[in-house]
């Protein structure tokens, strides 16, 4: 009707949404999130139920008016568009319907289950765009896969057990990723549980930070510029951030999220991610940057108002509020994150650990030691919290033997936790060798370590045991 020019964000806030006249979309992105939910739910309507529509409906990005184009019908399938052009940049995963060898089609209930099961786990993730192949689709295509990773298992069984074995296949190179099997013995009882455990565990090893799908993105993007990434990309360099605490990595991921939050801002975990710079910085004192709390935790928050269903934001949330000390605020969105999905695998540890820290002991323990018992892939820092935890019930040997098993290459943590033990078990030479390697790491110690300290232990009595375990090998804090 010529009127494309009224189109804008405001006009879609105040008509369609209903907002007041002093709409502002810097504080109130509803516009942007709802426009980008519906370009994905466009773009997987015509892959799909929409493949023969005369007339094709578009939402550009960067504009909010829709376009309209003609359909030739009636002739060739077209190829499979190329995986960049389905998930945007995401790393998309298609799930096969898993094949029934056992024999027995009275397995197939059991089969069927299993991919249905992996499928909604992955999707959980909310950064894998995962696609599902009916089982009644036989037809062969020989076109181009739609998916970059391909998800193939199949089910056998014996007198005693049902075996599933699972592949994931990287169809750019045609190669097999990661492989293995998992196997239960034949109590019907127990056979939606195992398909419970058997996807978490998948899941979290496909799908998670330091899973396989981010480790090979991550490897193939690894020299591109920062203004070349796409969105999964930039959150990538955090990852790499995340293992190693390098100034190098450190930058890297700051221009990649800072230009992804500038091309993709309803991106919530790109200001979650960049949230998480600002505190892991501010925490630890690792480089001279200005990195405050109160930047923080505005980032972590508007990744939560941006995507509020997603546990990451949540958790990363809870977290940004802890290190500003508002501690029953940060166990209140502990558990919103938790509720989300109180079985993942995924985030079990992370929010174990963050319920340790803010003195829900035995809760959090749990939480932990369950994930560290069903998940290989799980996060090592989290025997901090158990750490912790033994330490406040002065059960110092056992918190000992939790410091074996901290693997943070660079924090400083880990020789504190060392000496600070060791000096109230009266293990002196070792303490102060654990003291030597702190102030290696970290030699403004002395004059930073108990506002340090106080960033991660909240309760005065344990931190005082800290501090008296340190002076019982030498190392006074001013």
């Amino acid at each position: 009707a010529g009127k494309a020019h009224e189109v804008k964000g405001y006009t879609v806030a105040t008509r369609v949404f209903g907002r007041k006249a002093n709409f502002d979309q810097a504080t109130d992105p509803i516009v942007s999130i709802q426009a980008n939910k519906l370009r994905r739910a466009l773009e997987r309507y015509y892959l799909v139920a929409g493949k023969q529509d005369q007339i094709r409906i578009d939402l550009p990005i960067g504009s909010y008016v829709p376009t309209f184009q003609i359909q030739p019908l009636g002739e060739p399938e077209p190829a499979a568009p190329r995986v960049e052009d389905l998930a945007g940049g995401w790393p998309s995963v298609l799930v096969k319907p898993f094949k029934n060898l056992t024999g027995d089609a009275e397995q197939d209930f059991f089969v069927e289950g299993i991919s249905t099961e992996l499928a909604i786990e992955l999707a959980r993730y909310q950064d894998i765009v995962v696609l599902i192949r009916q089982t009644k689709d036989k037809k062969k295509d020989h076109r181009k896969p739609v998916a970059r990773f391909q998800v193939k298992g199949s089910v056998r069984q014996d007198r005693n057990f049902i075996k599933v074995a699972v592949q994931l296949i990287d169809t750019k190179t045609h190669r097999q990723s990661w492989g293995d099997f998992y196997q239960i013995d034949q109590d019907a009882a127990q056979l939606i549980a195992f398909q419970e455990h058997v996807s978490q565990l998948i899941s979290s090893i496909i799908a998670g930070e330091h899973g396989i799908i981010s480790k090979t993105l991550s490897i193939e993007s690894r020299h591109k510029p920062p203004t070349n990434l796409k969105t999964y990309e930039a959150i990538l360099r955090y990852y790499q951030f995340d293992l190693l605490h390098t100034p190098e990595t450190f930058s890297r991921a700051w221009e990649a999220l800072q230009h992804a939050a500038a091309v993709e801002p309803e991106c919530g975990q790109v200001w979650s991610m960049l949230g998480r710079l600002y505190w892991v910085n501010y925490s630890l004192e690792l480089f001279d940057l200005e990195t405050s709390m109160k930047k923080a935790l505005a980032l972590a928050e508007r990744g939560v108002q941006l995507e509020p269903a997603n546990q990451r934001t949540r958790t990363a949330f809870a977290l940004a509020l802890f290190f500003n000390n508002e501690l029953p605020a940060a166990l209140a969105e502990l558990e919103r994150a938790l509720a989300l999905n109180p079985n993942s695998l995924f985030f079990m540890d992370n929010i174990g650990y963050l319920f340790t820290l803010l003195g829900e002991w035995e809760r959090g323990a749990a939480l932990i030691r369950k994930a560290i018992k069903l998940n290989p892939y799980y996060r090592h820092f989290v025997h901090y919290g158990l750490w912790l935890d033994w330490f406040r019930q002065e059960e110092y040997e056992r918190a000992y033997l939790e410091t074996l098993n901290l693997r943070r290459q660079g924090i400083f943590w880990e020789p504190l936790c060392q000496a600070a033990t060791f000096g109230l078990l009266g293990r002196l030479t070792e303490g102060k060798q654990a003291a030597e390697e702190l102030l290696k790491l970290k030699p403004e110690f002395p004059t930073r370590g108990l506002v340090l300290i106080g960033h991660y232990i909240k309760f005065e009595d344990i931190v005082e045991r800290v501090i008296t375990g340190l002076q019982n090998v030498g190392l006074d804090l001013a």
